[in-house]
């Protein structure tokens, strides 16, 4: 049990770690704004705001990658059964899918929105597969990274 516990420790820490390193520089240089964007917004400034669904987002993920990484910790000192340790996975995954959805809305970029609504629905489709109640979640990866890129890094 505690190897496992160990390994989700890891995970979570892993998979914290690649959103952490999002670098919320605006992603486009001064030359090179996409003009579509700026053209449906001209009253937003899209870098600040993009900036700031980026931070938003990030401190939205972490928060929900550490409480699984902290969940399994203690789960070493006082030991859960699956059952229970499955449904505070289960949990957190859903709670990240509904502040994604909250917070997609609110991108005027549309990339940085899709991005949102990308990883929103792979955490959706996470918790209807198999491996729904595990913290490890390869899965992620591709729109972690999206998500990551348009984030400016």
């Amino acid at each position: 049990m505690v190897g496992k516990s160990v390994r989700t420790v890891l995970a979570g820490v892993v998979l914290a770690g690649l959103v952490a390193g999002c670098d919320l520089a605006p992603k486009n240089d001064a030359g090179s704004a996409d003009p579509s964007v700026t053209a449906a917004s001209p009253t937003v400034d899209v870098a600040a705001n993009s900036k700031q669904v980026c931070e938003t987002t990030l401190a939205v993920v972490k928060k929900h990658f550490v409480a699984m990484a902290d969940d399994a910790i203690a789960a070493i000192d006082k030991p859960v059964s699956a059952k229970e340790q499955g449904e505070k996975v289960r949990g957190h995954y859903t709670a990240l899918a509904q502040d994604l959805r909250k917070e997609a809305p609110t991108a005027v970029d549309p990339q940085l929105r899709t991005a949102l609504e990308n990883l929103a629905t792979a955490v959706e489709k996470r918790l209807t597969g198999p491996k729904a109640t595990e913290v490890e979640a390869p899965d992620l990866d591709p729109t972690l990274k999206a998500l990551d890129s348009t984030c400016g890094r």
